[in-house]
C-alpha cells in the first residue's frame, strides 16, 4: 500500500460491520475465518464518513473475493469471474461477520483503509456450490457441443437438455462451438479447438428431417429425422462413441412435423449418449489433501499457491473449519505418495507429513 496518513486505532477500537443476516439454508457451520484486506475510495473532503464507508466496503469486497477464490479452480476462476461479481461481491457485507479497522487515512485523491475481516467462509462456499461454481457440479466433465451440417435448433435444444439431465457431464457454450466455418471444416480442427478451450469432451452431431409420407389427404404431415453423434475425449482426441438414430413426428404443418421429429431424435440420441458416455468416460477422482493446525485464511492462501505450482489440475479448497483445510486436486501422475513428496519439496511453511492413502494425503503445520 502507498504510504498515507494513517490513524492507528486504540486498543478499544470499534468492532464494526457485525452481520445480522441469518445463514443461508444449508450453509456450512464453520466459524468466521480471519484475513487482512485493503480498500480505497475517492476522497470526498466534504463527506469524510462517506469516503470511509466506501473504502471499508471495498476492503470487505476484497476479503470476500479472496475467500471465494480459494474454492474455485483456476479454469472456473478465469471463466466465471463475472458471476462472482454479480452475486457475492455485489453485497460483500453479507459475508463478513465483523471487521476491525487497523489503519485509515487520506492518500492523495483517495481514502484508504486496512482492516482485519472475519468472513463467513462456510457461507461463501455454500453460495458458490449453489451457483455451480464449486463442488461436484463444477468438477464434472465439461463438454462442447457442435452441430455440423444444416441448422436443426429443435434437435440441438432437445439433445442438450436431455444429455445434461441424464449425464454427469455438463455442456458449456465454448466460443469455438459457435464458429460456423470451424463446424463446416475437418473434425480434427474441432478437436484441436476443444482441447485448447479446456473442454473434456467434444460432441459432434448432425441432424436432418424429411417427409415420411403424403399428408395432403389427411391434413397431417408425418416426418422422420435422421441424426448421428460422435463423442470424443477432447484431450487425447480419442473417439469414444459413434452412433446414429432416428426420430419421428406428425403435425398439421410440415414445419411443425419436422421440428417434432428432430426433437424426438435429439432426445433419443442424448439418452443413448449419456448411457454410453458413462461407460466410456470415467471422470478422474480428485485426491483429498488435508492440512491441520492452520490459523486464518491467509495461510490457506499460501497453501493454495504452493499447490498450484505442482503438476496437478483442478486445485481448489473444499472446506476450512476449526483449523483444518481440505483441498481437492487431480495429480497428473496418480501416485499419492509421489504427490505428497512434491508437496513437501515445494513447501516453505514447515509442513510435516501425517499420512497417505489412495484417496487422501495429510499434513500438519506445527504451532
Amino acid at each position: 500500500m502507498k504510504p498515507f496518513v494513517a490513524t492507528i486505532l486504540a486498543s478499544c477500537a470499534f468492532l464494526l460491520g457485525a452481520c445480522s443476516h441469518a445463514p443461508v439454508p444449508g450453509s456450512s457451520k464453520a466459524p468466521p475465518a480471519q484475513l487482512s484486506a485493503d480498500g480505497s475510495a475517492p476522497f470526498n473532503e466534504k463527506d469524510l464518513a462517506a469516503s470511509r464507508a466506501a473504502a471499508v466496503l471495498d476492503a470487505q469486497r476484497s476479503a470476500v473475493s479472496r475467500a471465494a477464490v480459494l474454492y474455485l479452480d483456476e479454469e472456473t476462476r478465469a471463466e466465471k469471474s463475472s458471476v462472482l461479481e454479480n452475486y457475492l461481491l455485489k453485497t460483500p457485507q453479507h459475508y463478513v461477520a465483523k471487521y476491525k479497522i487497523v489503519s485509515e487515512g487520506q492518500d492523495g485523491a483517495f481514502y484508504r483503509v486496512r482492516l482485519k475481516a472475519w468472513v463467513y467462509n462456510g457461507r461463501i462456499a455454500s453460495e458458490l456450490r449453489a451457483l455451480k461454481l464449486s463442488g461436484v457440479s463444477a468438477a464434472a466433465p465439461r463438454a462442447a457441443f457442435v452441430l455440423r451440417g444444416a441448422p436443426a435448433p429443435a434437435f440441438v435444444s432437445a439433445f442438450r437438455e436431455t444429455f445434461v439431465r441424464r449425464s454427469a457431464a455438463v455442456i458449456e457454450d465454448f466460443p469455438f462451438a459457435a464458429d460456423a466455418a470451424l463446424a463446416a471444416g475437418p473434425e480434427e480442427k474441432l478437436l484441436e479447438a476443444a482441447a485448447v478451450s479446456g473442454a473434456d469432451l467434444l460432441i459432434s452431431a448432425s441432424a436432418s428431417a424429411a417427409a415420411a409420407g403424403a399428408g395432403l389427404n389427411t391434413g397431417f404431415y408425418p416426418s422422420r429425422a435422421d441424426a448421428s453423434v460422435r463423442l470424443y475425449d477432447a484431450v487425447s482426441g480419442k473417439l469414444l462413441l459413434d452412433f446414429s438414430g432416428q426420430g419421428s413426428g406428425i403435425d398439421s404443418t410440415e414445419a411443425g412435423s419436422f421440428s417434432k421429429s428432430l426433437a424426438s431424435a435429439g432426445e433419443l440420441l442424448a439418452q443413448e449418449a449419456a448411457v454410453r458416455a458413462a461407460r466410456a468416460f470415467k471422470p478422474e477422482t480428485p485426491l483429498r489433501i488435508k492440512f491441520y493446525g492452520l490459523e486464518g485464511l491467509e495461510i490457506v492462501e499460501t497453501l493454495r499457491a504452493q499447490l498450484l505450482r505442482l503438476d496437478a489440475r483442478g486445485v481448489r479448497l473444499d472446506s476450512f473449519d476449526s483449523g483444518t483445510a481440505v483441498f481437492l486436486a487431480v495429480p497428473r501422475k496418480p501416485d499419492p505418495q509421489e504427490f505428497a513428496s512434491s508437496v513437501l519439496r515445494g513447501d516453505a511453511l514447515g509442513l510435516e507429513m501425517e499420512g497417505t492413502s489412495p484417496q487422501e494425503i495429510a499434513f500438519s503445520l506445527p504451532r
